[in-house]
């Protein structure tokens, strides 16, 4: 087993064991903690963080770091919560909306770090600003709620009467994600830029469309957690998801991913 992959396993089995010390813990101190509602809920609260994890993972793996991606998630917010809550849409015609909406503002990104080479943390910077300007305007700087009775199947249903239907979302999503950059072709690549884009270019890796498509699946993992967040609070706002961004970027780098690429 060579060093990376050593520190890699090394590092899972420590977050492992410090996981599992606290949640015995805490099992201990409180009679209520260990109990099946508490479980369920405590999952149910990560979903956010958990998609979002995976979006800022994919960009710094491949190098790089999307720094707009909560940005993008807050203006999904505000976009679902107008056609649904102001304009009477219906769910799935906001849902496919808002999605190619959120593709488009990855391609943006994409277009930026992969086809303009400007750097990463600078280019989405800026379109951090760009997308919280635009939520700002078109929700006038208030909360834009959704009629209680609808919208609820992404936050707030519960299947079996215990199981959050949210979790399904990002156990989902994060066998796509596995599955996207540890068994195809393209997941490797971008292993390769990210470790080292030079070499990745000599080897006849096409750079700039990899590039492209890392910040357009953060993009897409951005609009699956502003589904969870518009279900949840039953609005939309466009700083909803700022707090968790820096969260976002320690999760991904204490999961294993390296803030330099390529891990």
């Amino acid at each position: 087993m060579n060093k990376k992959a050593d520190f890699k396993y090394k590092n899972e089995l420590v977050l492992g064991g410090v996981f599992l010390v606290l949640f015995i813990i805490f099992s201990i101190a409180s009679e209520h903690f260990f109990s099946l509602t508490n479980v369920m809920s405590l999952f149910s609260q990560m979903v956010e963080l958990g998609l979002l994890t995976l979006g800022m993972a994919a960009s710094m793996i491949s190098g790089g770091m999307d720094l707009s991606l909560g940005a993008l998630t807050s203006f999904c917010t505000v976009m679902l919560s107008v056609f649904i809550g102001q304009k009477g849409m219906p769910d799935a015609s906001a849902l496919i909306i808002v999605l190619a909406i959120a593709v488009l503002f990855g391609c943006f990104n994409g277009f930026l770090v992969g086809y303009l080479n400007i750097q990463s943390m600078l280019a989405t910077l800026g379109t951090q600003s760009l997308f919280k300007g635009l939520g700002l305007v078109i929700s006038n700087g208030v909360t834009v709620g959704i009629p209680n009775t609808q919208f609820a199947l992404f936050g707030r249903v519960k299947l079996w009467g215990f199981f959050p239907f949210q979790i399904i979302i990002l156990i989902v999503a994060a066998v796509i994600a596995i599955v996207i950059f540890n068994k195809t072709i393209t997941g490797r690549r971008i292993y390769l830029i990210g470790s080292n884009s030079m070499v990745a270019g000599f080897a006849g890796v096409n750079i700039k469309k990899n590039i492209f498509f890392t910040y357009v699946f953060s993009a897409c993992m951005g609009f699956l957690a502003s589904l969870v967040f518009t279900s949840k609070i039953s609005a939309g706002r466009s700083d909803v998801a700022d707090p968790l961004l820096l969260k976002a970027v320690c999760a991904s780098v204490f999961g294993g991913v390296s803030s330099l690429g390529g891990i």
